[in-house]
């Protein structure tokens, strides 16, 4: 039982901790990189991706996707 647990927490959670910091990364370029969002929405926008892991990079690159259309 220890093997399974420490095989997939260790795989898994390298797996998730690059995809989240890849994606974070990204987000957060995107927010410094948009003329649309100005002063203190850009401060927010990046508090909440730095301190909602992937759902709040994932909420930012849907809303900026649809704001778009």
């Amino acid at each position: 039982m220890y093997l399974i647990t420490s095989v997939f927490g260790g795989t898994l959670g390298l797996i998730f901790l690059i995809i989240w910091g890849l994606l974070s990364l990204y987000a957060i370029i995107n927010v410094l990189r948009n003329t649309s969002v100005i002063g203190f929405g850009k401060a927010v926008w990046i508090a909440i991706i730095l301190f909602i892991p992937i759902v709040g990079a994932v909420f930012y690159l849907f809303w900026r996707n649809v704001k778009a259309l």
